[in-house]
């Protein structure tokens, strides 16, 4: 089964409502940029598990499915795992709870062996998410159930790296950020982030009269990632990534770099089988992120592309280069090809230069995609 880049307009009644529900205009409450900050300690040889596109629905067989996703975690035994979007498609409130139960008793697993540093979990949307029995709002008021203050983690029994505000004036469920510092104790004028991992919604759909595309990244979430880098901390040498689901439509530039490159081992990795099916327009979204420090772009999504490519890896100008990489598809719900199930795994090394991050050896070394648990299904 294949998605489609354009969604019918028979959703006028379910789909529809939800697609334009969530394309209300944003109101609220303008929250300070650290109301969206979170911690965890970082060190040398962190490890983020990116699972992908789950799609934990009413018809999957969800024991099977998190026995699946629950020995990944534990084979990796990662500090971070982040789940970026398309979590649960045509889901229940059970299975939601469920979801997020397992991955916090896991993480908690982990954090028993290992108490000298956590092991937590972060989470984003997809385009399917809130296709489900429950209020828009519903999926991240459990995911803050699981959520404890910065320090009080063990004390709590909570591990979800998570934070979001149903009332601010952000478009989106998810703008934080996680900050991998130095000590946890310092202040925001006096510690060393190393590793700025921002967590984006890019949101549903887009309604275009007759149809609906695929939404992007707005404006105003895009400001929010500035004024982080701006006034978050008084640290800006760090490296930022940024975790989202629907790709960039830069992702069909880097795509034909890849592929049309003399030898593509030199800039990349991987195998993209599908097209791009981004965001229905393009409003600059890489531009102002990479402005704003982020040097690397993680997304989900397109379940039969997985890898790595350095955008623009001939350019002599570092500020000119990014990361792109597709996560891989972590579970066999909804279509996929057997030979790419699995999941990717990010190292981040101390004392890295951006030229250092940016570079094809730091991809081939620390960017990890594990693509042959098909068999594990069997």
């Amino acid at each position: 089964m294949k998605k489609v880049r354009w969604l019918p307009c028979i959703a006028a009644t379910a789909l529809g409502a939800l697609c334009l529900t969530s394309c209300a205009p944003a109101q609220g409450v303008d929250y300070d940029v650290n109301a969206y900050r979170t911690t965890m300690q970082f060190h040398d040889d962190f490890k983020i598990l990116q699972l992908a596109d789950l799609h934990f629905g009413i018809e999957s067989d969800l024991q099977k499915q998190l026995d699946f996703m629950t020995a990944a975690v534990k084979a990796e035994d990662p500090d971070l795992v982040v789940l970026t979007g398309d979590n649960f498609m045509y889901a229940s409130k059970s299975i939601v709870y469920h979801l997020f139960n397992n991955l916090n008793a896991v993480c908690k697993e982990l954090t028993d062996k290992h108490p000298e540093r956590l092991t937590k979990f972060a989470v984003t949307y997809g385009n399917h998410d809130n296709q489900g029995d429950y209020s828009r709002y519903y999926i991240n008021s459990v995911v803050q159930t699981f959520a404890a203050k910065d320090g009080k983690e063990i004390e709590s029994g909570k591990y979800a790296a998570f934070v979001d505000y149903e009332d601010d004036d952000l478009f989106g469920l998810t703008n934080y950020f996680i900050d991998l510092v130095d000590d946890r104790e310092k202040s925001v004028a006096d510690v060393d982030v190393k590793y700025r991992l921002h967590i984006i919604d890019s949101n549903t759909y887009h309604y275009m009269g007759t149809k609906y595309a695929y939404d992007i990244i707005h404006d105003e979430q895009l400001a929010h990632v500035q004024d982080v880098y701006d006034n978050a901390t008084t640290d800006k040498d760090y490296i930022g990534m940024a975790f989202f689901h629907i790709p960039l439509t830069e992702f069909w530039e880097a795509k034909e770099q890849y592929e049309s490159a003399a030898d593509p081992s030199l800039i990349g990795q991987g195998e993209w089988r599908e097209g791009i099916l981004c965001g229905y327009k393009n409003n600059d979204a890489y531009a102002k992120l990479r402005a704003a420090n982020v040097l690397s772009f993680i997304v989900g999504h397109d379940h039969i592309n997985y890898g790595e490519v350095i955008y623009n890896a001939h350019s002599a100008n570092v500020d000119d280069k990014a990361i792109f990489s597709y996560g891989v598809k972590s579970t066999n719900q909804l279509y996929h090809d057997d030979d790419m199930l699995g999941y990717k795994t990010i190292t981040l090394k101390d004392g890295m230069t951006k030229e250092q991050f940016l570079s094809i050896g730091n991809v081939n070394a620390n960017f990890r995609n594990k693509t042959d648990r098909g068999d594990d299904y069997e």
